[in-house]
């Protein structure tokens, strides 16, 4: 099952891969990403070290990034076939990402550490959604600098902040949900419950798009995001509490 998983990786990566060597990625947007990644990587590293599995998480959450945006694109032609473009990526992305990312949570979790306690699969989830993180943003970065060609310094700089401030944890918290329910062995439970609040998320901006005229999906999409960092604030403030009263004996060891 190990090497199971590192295939699966390696065949992430190199779709991945391809699909960031399509993206129309300026100098700027360029730097963007790769400050963006050393800075949010290097702090998930040093805050998590002490658990298992999160390099690993790290890596398989970057790997699926792009295979989930080249999956999300054909689903939104799909969807448009079907008449319900209107709901944009809250009609594909939230299954799509969530199930990569879970699956990605069960392989480490079952084939590369021994977990000890519930914390050590939240753990994992959320280095495995900062590794989507990444990735994902890289690309918003490159397609929304690119929209502003007269400045792409300025274009960069506005996708940076837009995407900060749609909460760059969300990924962690949606997967760090699914993580929890598979240590509560309910795991399909708990990621649909992952994907439902991902849903939330995506659906008011995609109504907005669809309804120009009409202003409360904005101020939905507003609250929703406010009670998304209220709740990754204290699940970040919770986690480390139970993380202090728990430490780790020792390093998990690896599978066989």
């Amino acid at each position: 099952m190990k090497y199971l998983y590192y295939l699966l990786t390696l065949g992430a990566l190199a779709v991945t891969a391809f699909h960031y060597a399509g993206e129309p990625f300026l100098p700027a947007s360029a730097l963007a990403a790769v400050v963006f990644a050393a800075v949010l990587v290097s702090l998930a590293l040093f805050f998590l070290r002490r658990r298992p599995g999160i390099a690993h998480g790290v890596v398989w959450g970057f790997a699926v990034s792009g295979l989930a945006v080249e999956l999300n694109t054909n689903m939104s032609h799909l969807l448009a076939r079907a008449g319900l473009d209107w709901l944009g990526a809250a009609g594909y992305a939230p299954l799509i990402e969530e199930v990569l990312k879970f699956l990605g949570v069960l392989l480490i979790c079952t084939c590369v550490i021994r977990p000890r306690s519930w914390l050590d699969y939240v753990f994992v989830g959320v280095a495995v959604g900062i590794g989507f993180t990444v990735g994902e943003d890289a690309t918003a970065f490159a397609r929304m600098t690119a929209d502003n060609l007269d400045s792409d310094t300025a274009g960069a700089i506005g996708a940076v902040v837009i995407r900060l401030g749609s909460n760059p944890l969300s990924h962690s918290l949606f997967a760090g949900l699914s993580a929890y329910g598979l240590s509560q062995k309910q795991p399909v439970r708990w990621l649909i419950i992952a994907i439902a609040v991902h849903a939330t998320k995506n659906l008011f901006p995609s109504l907005s798009t669809a309804l120009d005229d009409a202003i409360w999906p904005l101020l939905a999409g507003m609250v929703v995001v406010l009670a998304e960092w209220v709740a990754t604030i204290w699940g970040t403030i919770a986690l480390r509490k139970k993380a202090a009263a728990h430490p780790p004996l020792s390093p998990a060891p690896a599978h066989a």
